[in-house]
């Protein structure tokens, strides 16, 4: 028996669909027939990419219109906005996100300052929202995009525009060198502006640069997350802020009370060489012995800190444990041998663990 391509079922078209950008679907099958018409105007779920791959300005044009209309908006459930080369992306994503009521994906990829901000001064709450990414392509258009912003100043306004996220990327950068923003002011005696709001749905955050002692507040509100990253920094304050003077004061351990669902978490220390005291000083033991999966990223000055730093982790990971560093001197194969050796024997006679090393 013969099947022809359009005696296939509804049910495989929006399968076949998921391999297509949405303006590829309408201009390919809309006007095939009047049943592929019907098709496409009645997918339950719309995913849009807006700006990517160089988007030709008829196609921008396309979605500017398209996904307006009634009866496409609020079947909108995924949408993707870059602002990397197109110039009015995020002026219309801040102007009209309200419209997508039913929205549950929401990626923004260098968007601007003031679209940014637009949006989450204009729009109204969503509540399908359980997705939100800001990313940025490049570390100057994330740095300088939000240049003199203090540590913290969106948090409270994001989490108020989607109240029901379970899963959160904000990769902002610090970008404070001689001033902050002199339209925000900082709470007395605080390095950051706080959130002062619960979300109880949150289970998943990432963060691209994040000081202690914010990450000390969030954890506060956000006690029932499994799933943490972030890039360990400094506050986000000028060099000679008077702050800075008693700043390793204020920044206390993380122990269990303030993470107990904590099952993975990842840890990127760029810029200092000593990892493992600062890794030490951020989580007590027992919160590292109850993860699940732990990375650590970062930069260590040669094979005596790789050397100790695996040896503390070994006896506080009790699963799974990634360690990828990148040395400032080089360590002979001999002495790569040796840690690994060590590495191994520790791990002897443990619950059955994944351990994954990355030489950088």
């Amino acid at each position: 028996m013969i099947t022809k391509f359009d005696d296939l079922s509804v049910e495989l078209f929006y399968e076949i669909f998921i391999y297509f950008q949405f303006h590829e679907i309408f201009n390919i099958f809309s006007n095939l027939n009047p049943r592929f018409t019907a098709i496409v105007s009645n997918i339950p779920f719309i995913r849009a990419n807006l700006g990517l791959n160089g988007m030709s300005i008829a196609v921008t044009e396309f979605y500017y219109a398209h996904l307006l209309q009634p009866n496409v908006c609020d079947r909108l459930i995924s949408l993707c906005v870059s602002h990397t080369l197109a110039i009015d992306n995020g002026l219309w994503l801040a102007s009209n996100l309200s419209e997508f009521i039913n929205l549950r994906h929401l990626s923004l990829i260098d968007i601007k300052r003031s679209c940014f901000e637009l949006m989450l001064n204009t729009s109204t709450p969503n509540t399908s929202l359980v997705i939100f990414n800001v990313h940025y392509t490049e570390y100057y258009q994330a740095a300088y995009t939000f240049k003199g912003v203090p540590e913290g100043a969106y948090y409270k306004r994001i989490f108020r525009l989607f109240p029901l996220l379970r899963i959160c990327r904000l990769r902002f950068r610090r970008h404070i060198y001689n001033t902050l923003d002199t339209q925000i002011v900082l709470p007395l005696n605080k390095t950051f502006i706080p959130i002062e709001t619960n979300h109880l749905h949150l289970q998943s955050l990432v963060l691209r640069e994040c000081s202690p002692a914010f990450l000390s507040h969030l954890l506060e509100y956000y006690p029932q997350l499994e799933e943490l990253s972030f890039d360990l920094s400094t506050p986000w304050l000028p060099d000679k802020h008077p702050l800075l003077n008693n700043y390793n004061n204020q920044v206390s351990r993380f122990d269990k009370r303030l993470v107990p669902n904590l099952r993975r978490l990842k840890i990127t220390l760029k810029y200092d060489i000593n990892a493992m005291e600062l890794l030490d000083q951020l989580f007590d033991h027992d919160v590292l012995f109850s993860l699940a999966k732990f990375t650590l990223e970062g930069m260590v000055t040669g094979p005596n800190v790789v050397s100790k730093l695996l040896s503390m982790l070994c006896h506080q990971c009790s699963h799974t444990y990634i360690i990828r560093w990148i040395v400032k001197t080089t360590i002979s194969l001999s002495n790569t041998c040796s840690i690994l050796l060590n590495t191994l024997q520790q791990l002897k006679g443990r619950m059955p663990i994944e351990l994954e090393l990355c030489f950088l």
